[in-house]
């Protein structure tokens, strides 16, 4: 148990009397969930929503609380953290109380355990350096176009989202044809509504047991609901395209590496991080060895004198940070890498974290004065906002591609 453990077992009392939500959504379309996120978030954020506060122990500074909600204020809650709190994520939504609690206990153990640094090697110059010069722009502009032009919105909950989760196994399928040691699946979970996340693997040649993740989220959002018009192409068309032409680079070039390397199309991160946690949660509870997960969460839109790129300093794993922080020396040829904090469950990077994994996030440039694109959860978030160019995007994933060739390395066989 962690260092938080007696505030949470005095707190169990409160959860126990906490009264649950009166009423459903008001359209009777889904049921209740159960958020787990900052106090200062629920309260700031749902006010009037009538359930009180269960409040919890803290997670890395952050007050945490559980609040029933109708599913129907989920957007307006993720508008709330995205507009004025201006960080993504931030919350964590589930079917059952009993899953909530079990969830923040699991987490507040894995975070000492997730904070200590890991070591790590950069070696592999030989396989890294070449694929840096294969990275194109047009292909990263092209998937987002497509992601965000295809469907009127990727939201978890709509048939668009499906589809969406089936253009891409099927455009990674089409990367990773005639590949033996090359799987992919769709991963569905119970509160993921219409939508499967995607898995590719790459089976690893020499130690099949310990495993890569990068990992980019699938689904869209904006205010008004599944049907509302969320073409994403920012959050985060973006990063699954840019995960997208690091797979393209890496397949291309014959890459077989000693580790086994899983790339992930998260489903429902907008509404509670529930893809991600779904898997994270599995590969802790069948004891996978992962070794390092890197994801990527709104890669294009940057304005004049902001940063690349910036390094996202919470819910993550010291070790791993500092291995992001020498690959862009590197290979990138830059600074130090710009830092961002973004408070608690701030992204699908902390359900690997709250798993016990070493996680990391990159996260865009955004604006000169810190902020990032003003365009997210709503209709005009698109490519023509972005000036119709995905340059932003190239070097994170020439910095992907640096994650995977350094600890998925390469095979000798």
């Amino acid at each position: 148990m962690s260092r938080f453990a007696p505030q949470w077992l005095l707190s169990l009392a409160a959860l126990a009397a906490a009264p649950a939500f009166a009423s459903g959504p008001a359209d009777g379309s889904s049921k209740p969930v159960f958020v787990v996120a900052a106090e200062r978030t629920h309260r700031a954020a749902l006010a009037g929503a009538g359930a009180r506060l269960s409040t919890l122990a803290s997670h890395d500074g952050d007050a945490l609380a559980i609040r029933e909600v109708p599913a129907d204020r989920l957007a307006e809650l993720a508008r709330h953290v995205h507009e004025k709190e201006k960080r993504c994520g931030g919350f964590f939504a589930f079917d059952s109380r009993e899953q909530a609690e079990a969830f923040v206990r699991d987490d507040l153990s894995a975070l000492a355990v997730s904070a200590q640094a890991a070591s790590y090697t950069v070696d592999n110059q030989a396989t890294v350096t070449p694929w840096l010069a294969q990275v194109r722009e047009a292909n990263i502009r092209a998937t987002i176009r497509s992601l965000s032009g295809n469907w009127t919105t990727r939201h978890a909950a709509s048939a668009s989202g499906r589809v969406a989760s089936d253009w891409v196994r099927d455009t990674w399928r089409n990367l990773a044809a005639h590949r033996a040691d090359v799987s992919v699946e769709q991963v569905a979970c119970g509160n993921c509504g219409q939508q499967p996340s995607v898995v590719l693997t790459v089976r690893g040649n020499e130690l099949p047991g310990e495993v890569v993740v990068l990992g980019a989220h699938l689904d869209s959002l904006a205010s008004g609901g599944a049907s509302a018009g969320a073409p994403g192409a920012d959050d985060d068309a973006s990063g699954v395209a840019t995960l997208t032409e690091v797979l393209r680079v890496a397949l291309a070039g014959g890459y077989k590496p000693r580790r086994t390397v899983k790339f992930m199309a998260y489903a429902a991160e907008e509404i509670g991080l529930r893809g991600s946690n779904a898997i994270a949660s599995d590969h802790r509870d069948r004891g996978v060895e992962v070794v390092g997960v890197l994801q990527l969460d709104m890669t294009n839109y940057r304005t004049a004198g902001a940063a690349d790129l910036r390094l996202v300093g919470d819910n993550s794993n010291a070790g791993l940070q500092q291995l992001v922080r020498q690959l862009y020396s590197r290979y990138l040829g830059g600074g130090a890498l710009a830092e961002y904090r973004c408070g608690y469950g701030c992204s699908y990077h902390a359900s690997w974290t709250a798993a016990g994994y070493p996680a990391a996030m990159l996260f865009e440039g955004g604006t000169a004065t810190g902020g990032y694109s003003p365009h997210i959860h709503t209709r005009n978030d698109t490519l023509a906002n972005m000036g119709n160019s995905a340059a932003n995007s190239v070097p994170f994933a020439k910095l992907g591609l640096a994650f995977l060739g350094e600890l998925g390395k390469t095979s000798a066989l």
